[in-house]
């Protein structure tokens, strides 16, 4: 089902070989370590909701905070250290360049570095979990770990655990859109954790993130690319997410722990959110953290990259089709609708 082209099988090799090496490694290490299993990963900030709503553009604002501590991603790519003592961030960053990643027509759709704050699904990744149905084609192997979602949970903990031992303590700062599938079993793992949810029109979001799928499909295989089939994948799956995050939201309890994130809001007042979101989760929101997201946002290229050209119909979908499967969801989180191609 994957279909590899000749360059799609070498970057395969390099994705698995660069998880099955690390993830031995960090086994061997964590096992002679000591205190790793009593160390307490208390109240992260986790984010989640839409994907393509200012999910990764919030969690590096937030991640500058002086108090938070985010994971970049050759950290939890490589999470212990190498037997030469080698350059974990500049071989992480010849590995992703390598597969890809890093080119150009990729990191305008969505920021892939070496030392960016990476998302909680490749954390995860040393479980050899749901990531990889993102790259490859691969529906047996979904369906095999289906429900296998506390053992990925299980496995992050563990490496935050690893990774905070004998440090100063301070607030993980963790995301990921596809904790929206799993609100449950996030809760379970870290039960005091603090969320925020974005929020987008799902007739920018679906095409949005389809594209993204498309590319990264694109950078392993010529063939397991079908647009219309993937549009209808993603709309299926986040119409299910936001219909499940809307019953969550009416638990007993819920409200208090959960801040929502209008992506309209954030990108034309990305401060004035932050210092809500802090003030709504009880977050102490300090000069030295508003000073350090300020310079962010003036180094910051993050979305400055051109406009990219694709809508609702390159994948097989019309606003009707949108309108019909989030009329609920557009209306619980008064989801202001965007201009949609």
């Amino acid at each position: 089902m994957a279909k590899l082209t000749a360059t799609g099988r070498g970057r395969t090799h390099s994705r698995l070989i660069t998880m099955l090496v690390a993830r031995l490694r960090y086994l061997d290490v964590r096992k002679a370590a000591t205190g790793v299993d009593a160390e307490r990963i208390v109240a992260p900030l986790i984010g989640t909701g839409m994907p393509r709503a200012g999910t990764t553009f919030l969690h590096g604002l937030i991640a500058q905070d002086p108090a938070h501590r985010a994971v970049p991603a050759w950290e939890a790519a490589i999470p212990s250290p190498l037997a030469d003592g080698a350059d974990r961030e500049a071989l992480y960053a010849q590995i992703l360049a390598f597969q890809g990643m890093t080119a150009p027509d990729v990191t305008a759709i969505h920021p892939f570095g070496s030392a960016l704050p990476e998302e909680c699904i490749f954390l995860q990744e040393g479980n050899m979990g749901s990531l990889y149905g993102v790259y490859w084609n691969v529906p047996d192997y979904q369906a095999a770990i289906a429900g296998k979602m506390a053992s990925a949970f299980a496995w992050q903990t563990g490496v935050l655990q690893y990774l905070q031992r004998g440090r100063p303590p301070r607030r993980w700062a963790l995301k990921g859109p596809g904790h929206l599938f799993n609100l449950r079993e996030l809760l379970i793992a870290f039960p005091d954790a603090r969320l925020y949810v974005n929020h987008r029109d799902p007739g920018k979001v679906i095409p949005s993130i389809a594209s993204l799928f498309a590319k990264l499909r694109s950078l392993f295989s010529d063939e397991a690319v079908d647009p219309p089939v993937i549009g209808a994948q993603q709309l299926a799956a986040w119409q299910f997410a936001v219909d499940d995050y809307a019953a969550w939201r009416d638990l007993e309890g819920a409200e208090a722990r959960v801040s929502d994130v209008a992506f309209t809001d954030l990108v034309t007042e990305p401060i004035e959110t932050v210092a809500r979101v802090y003030d709504e989760l009880g977050i102490a929101y300090g000069a030295a953290a508003r000073e350090a997201m300020e310079r962010h946002l003036d180094a910051d290229h993050h979305g400055s990259a051109p406009a990219r050209r694709y809508g609702l119909a390159d994948y097989g979908l019309d606003e009707a089709a949108i309108e019909r499967a989030f009329a609920p969801y557009l209306e619980r989180f008064s989801i202001q609708r965007e201009t949609r191609s």
